[in-house]
């Protein structure tokens, strides 16, 4: 029986791959199969020893902890139990990444990882062109929401494009696969699919993660001028794919016009409201000035900016709802739980990327908590069910799969 469950998770891990890009519902079923797998497999000893006792899981434990003990202070926690059940997910951290899996099973995950964000980026970019409808048009199994983006929101869509072309660029610079070109194919599709939608998010992840592989590509093994004629000429393509998608893409020359004029009249827009998240950003941080060592308690934040509105500090053209956050998750954090909370959070991902930059490949590895640490900044991503499912699901390979060149053959 316990072998069953054993073989039983190994599959269960590569629908998971597949799922993330497509349903929420069948992503948390799933999940919850996972952890019943590795209930009932057993082996406790060693998986606390190995996961309970490690510094990221530590600082996890710790900011959870924090949480709960924030509910005995500020008088208002309208919103704690929607981020009691955001942070339960962190808990996933040490059943993934204890799980005996092996490396096929993880191979053939990312496999299906990658193949299902292209098929979703295929699908996005006809429906953007308006060559079909959206999805929801021919089936009820997806939300009809005007923001989804072939199978989930465009904003979360959009980021597991960038951490699908990031593993691609790895995989092809690096030659870790003898499907190289069709990797290339993959990596255009997702770079064409984040910037014909309005996710700002994907977008600059993506920029950066290609021009940190150029940097480290125009540099290997060459002489200093090649270098730096390699990386001009580098800089320079993906300089004009941005100049290209801007010319002809209507919906990225919208974000990115409306995001110069707001950063250059701090927060204004000729004929809109002052921008939400400079609005966030200045009444959080007066805020946090006021009680920076313990916040105003476990789910004050969506009840407190109500209350602004009501009392005339912000405008009432301004909608804020309970769940409301400021679009920074370092800010959410401080706010809440004070300055403690933010140095556990930000802990978790340093021990994880300390950890991964010691491994095989880690300048590749450690990607992953970066380039999380960086999305933080513009939404509360690990309130984020979906994508912070991805973190942990890539973290999970990134920290066990010790890739090698030779073993690999996706």
């Amino acid at each position: 029986m316990i072998n069953f469950f054993s073989k039983a998770q190994q599959f269960l891990f590569v629908l998971l791959g597949l799922s993330i890009p497509l349903s929420i519902a069948f992503t948390n079923i799933l999940l919850a199969m996972l952890a019943l797998c590795w209930l009932i497999e057993g082996g406790f000893k060693e998986k606390f020893n190995k996961a309970i006792f490690s510094k990221p899981f530590l600082s996890v434990t710790a900011l959870i902890i924090l949480y709960v003990v924030g509910m005995f202070w500020g008088s208002n926690h309208n919103n704690a139990n929607w981020q009691f059940q955001k942070l339960a997910l962190l808990l996933f951290f040490p059943i993934l990444t204890t799980l005996d899996l092996n490396r096929k099973t993880m191979q053939y995950s990312v496999v299906g990882f990658l193949i299902i964000n292209f098929i979703s980026a295929c699908f996005a970019i006809l429906i953007n062109y308006q060559i079909i409808q959206p999805l929801s048009h021919y089936t009820s199994l997806i939300d009809p929401y005007y923001g989804t983006s072939a199978f989930i929101k465009y904003n979360y869509h959009n980021v597991l494009l960038a951490f699908s072309s990031i593993i691609c660029l790895y995989l092809f610079l690096e030659r870790k696969t003898k499907y190289r070109y069709i990797i290339a194919v993959f990596f255009i599709v997702y770079a064409v699919s984040i910037f014909t939608e309005r996710g700002r998010a994907g977008q600059i992840l993506f920029n950066i993660a290609t021009l940190f592989y150029i940097i480290r590509y125009a540099k290997s093994n060459v002489g200093f001028k090649l270098f730096i004629i390699r990386f001009i000429a580098l800089c320079a393509i993906l300089f004009s794919f941005n100049f290209i998608m801007y010319q002809n893409v209507k919906t990225y020359k919208k974000r990115v016009e409306a995001v110069t004029e707001i950063i250059k009249n701090n927060g204004e827009r000729k004929g809109y409201k002052r921008d939400i998240r400079y609005v966030f950003v200045e009444e959080t941080i007066e805020d946090i000035l006021k009680k920076p060592f313990f916040g105003y308690g476990t789910g004050s934040f969506g009840y407190i900016f109500q209350d602004k509105i009501k009392t005339g500090i912000i405008s009432d053209e301004y909608e804020f709802f309970d769940w409301t956050t400021p679009h920074n998750q370092y800010l959410y954090v401080w706010f809440e739980i004070g300055v403690l909370g933010l140095l556990f959070l930000i802990l978790i991902f340093y021990f994880q990327a300390k950890q991964l930059l010691k491994q095989r490949d880690g300048c590749f590895k450690v990607s992953l908590p970066l380039s999380f640490l960086f999305l933080m900044l513009i939404d509360s991503y690990l309130f984020i069910f979906i994508l912070i499912t991805a973190y942990i699901y890539l973290y999970t390979i990134y920290s066990r799969y010790h890739l090698d060149s030779k073993d690999i053959n996706v």
